[in-house]
């Protein structure tokens, strides 16, 4: 019963901080709501959560992240393909060491080598 009691005391004082609320206040946080709600801080670094999250920015590439067996680096291998690795080992021993741009950045390169060595064999 107490409890009741709590709850109903906060439901009408929330009413009361609601009907304390200007017309002004009331207008700009509707448009506020409409506009998208908070408005979000840049931020330049964003550190990578896991692994999908890279794989998923990297898919168009046609390469996926791998950790190594030691999980101590990182390498990037061929979607769908019997290559192993592509380009060199990224020692790095926590994901979230580099950004997201940082590892797509590092899968583009990869690639790239790739297909310069693609390209060099006669």
């Amino acid at each position: 019963m107490k409890q009741t009691m709590k709850n109903e005391a906060a439901v009408a004082l929330g009413k009361l901080a609601h009907s304390r609320q200007s017309q002004a206040q009331s207008e700009a946080s509707r448009r506020n709501g409409k506009a998208g709600g908070r408005p979000r801080t840049k931020c330049s670094y964003s550190p990578a959560q896991s692994i999908t999250q890279v794989n998923r920015a990297i898919k168009h590439l046609g390469v996926e992240l791998v950790r190594g067996d030691d999980g101590s680096y990182f390498y990037f291998s061929l979607l769908n393909s019997d290559v192993g690795q592509v380009g060199e080992e990224i020692y790095r021993v926590y994901l979230n060491q580099a950004g997201l741009a940082r590892w797509v950045s590092d899968a583009e390169y990869a690639v790239k080598q790739h297909q310069k060595g693609l390209d060099d064999e006669p």
